[in-house]
């Protein structure tokens, strides 16, 4: 056993087998044997020279916990928990024999049974980093979050925990959304205030999640400095620059997180909407259909592919995805006004009235349907329906100019100069690159005789629109990525 623990495994095996004979010693011998294979790797030897073991002598505890290790090394779970249970029947209070089937059973997501087998040794393995790190697998599986809190203060109160084991601590954490406290984890397996490039990688993804963009930039940029080629730190610094408006700044990053990995559906999806964002739209298209031929089950990858479609007024294939999506989520408010809006546009407006009435039952409370349907109204004729949407949207928004520029264009269609002028110049206060405003009132100056004002306001619609043609008038709010 001594040349064992110091790792001289050859001489341990020639010793083992120079007692093979000894009835006496023979037991512990293959046991001894299978221990070896076990730390060679060679797990099949290993079963058969510890189950040897055991036939010989069945009260073998540690030729049974290492028995279930080789099983369980060797994929065969069933068997490894067999193996650990009777090492406990032998010897119920079994550290190692309960650590080892607590950690199988929460690794196949049976916490309450993991918990109940960790019950006898819990004070035990609160004091190592592999039993906290069951523990909390069990805690969180449990919804235990008064428990869970106290395995993270006593993780926060190890001497020393390997950063390995508090990575992988603070991924279990972050996989549940507890965001903070994997960052206190993270914090304090920085060895001298320094972090390692995985650590800081991490860091910035956990402060990221929780809104504090000075401190996920500061560890996203340390990663950078540690591995210039890192996917999520650019990635990361992508997504803090588009959200503080900087999508020229994101793309930049982008760029080079999608130089590194091409193929990655998380860089192409983002890489497609800060294109789409900034009118890009023949780098756009092809990478967010790359990205949903890479990850067709995400909705969002899904959305926005359908508002970039929208945007290069391709409604067919847009329609076709949001189908697909109300296929799985019929009753989702968003999903219902965009393709309200797209029917709108595709200029079918008894479609598009019924999705956007059905988006409006779901979430009364928003602005894009009933705008939308104010639209419709108009399209259809029904003026004074407009007149009334757009009032009782302007009441609850009143900066929405969107809704000025329809309520001027149905009042000047009714030959209500004076407030549909009114409307409509609030909407150029509000919006001045409206090219719609700017038009209608053109229009409305042209009709009532002031030709000098019109022409100057028809001149600004035309640069307006020369400028911005490749720009679309509807906005899908995007989803953000699941």
């Amino acid at each position: 056993m001594a040349l064992l623990e110091q790792g001289n495994l050859k001489e341990a095996e020639r010793e083992a087998r120079l007692v093979l004979d000894d009835p006496v010693l023979r037991a512990p011998a293959w046991a001894m044997l299978g221990t070896i294979r076990l730390r060679e790797g060679k797990y099949s030897e290993s079963v058969s020279d510890l189950q040897k073991a055991i036939q010989i002598n069945p009260h073998l505890v540690g030729a049974r916990i290492n028995l279930g290790q080789a099983y369980e090394l060797r994929g065969d779970n069933a068997r490894a928990r067999q193996a650990w249970e009777a090492a406990l029947r032998l010897d119920p209070g079994n550290y190692n024999a309960r650590f080892d089937l607590s950690q199988l059973l929460a690794s196949q997501h049976d916490y309450r049974r993991s918990l109940e087998a960790a019950q006898p040794v819990i004070a035990q393995l609160e004091r190592s980093p592999e039993g906290l790190w069951v523990l909390a697998s069990d805690y969180l599986g449990l919804k235990q979050t008064d428990r869970l809190r106290k395995v993270v203060g006593a993780w926060l109160g190890l001497p020393g925990a390997p950063v390995d084991a508090s990575l992988r601590f603070a991924a279990l954490l972050m996989s549940r959304g507890m965001m903070q406290e994997a960052a206190q984890v993270l914090e304090k397996s920085k060895p001298g205030g320094s972090a390692s490039y995985a650590v800081a990688a991490e860091l910035g993804e956990c402060y990221l999640s929780l809104g504090d963009l000075k401190r996920a930039e500061e560890n996203y940029h340390l990663a950078l400095a540690l591995n210039p080629d890192s996917t999520p730190a650019n990635l990361g610094l992508a997504r803090i620059a588009e959200k503080q408006k900087d999508t020229e700044k994101a793309l930049a990053y982008l760029i080079r997180a999608k130089k590194a990995e091409p193929r990655n559906p998380d860089v192409l999806f983002e890489f497609g909407k800060v294109c789409l964002e900034r009118d890009l739209m023949d780098d756009a298209l092809p990478a967010l259909e790359q990205a949903v031929a890479l990850e067709p089950h995400r909705d969002s990858f899904v959305y926005v592919l359908a508002s970039a479609h929208v945007a290069k007024k391709q409604y067919a294939p847009a329609a076709a995805l949001l189908a697909q999506l109300l296929a799985k989520h019929p009753d989702d408010p968003v999903l219902n006004y965009a393709m309200g809006a797209l029917r709108y546009l595709q200029q079918n407006y008894s479609e598009a009235e019924s999705y956007l009435q059905k988006s409006i039952r779901e979430e009364p409370h928003q602005l894009a349907a009933h705008y939308y349907l104010a639209l419709v109204d108009e399209r259809l004729g029904n003026d004074r329906q407009a007149v009334a949407r757009f009032r009782k949207l302007l009441e609850r928004y009143p900066e929405h100019a969107p809704s000025y520029v329809g309520l001027g264009t149905v009042l000047l269609k009714e030959k209500k100069y004076g407030e549909a002028e009114q409307a409509l110049e609030r909407a150029i206060q509000l919006d001045p690159q409206s090219v719609k405003a700017h038009y209608q009132l053109g229009m409305l100056l042209g009709r009532i005789g002031k030709l000098a004002e019109s022409n100057e306001q028809m001149a600004i619609a035309q640069k307006l629109e020369t400028a911005e043609r490749s720009k679309n008038e509807m906005e899908l709010r995007l989803l953000m990525p699941d």
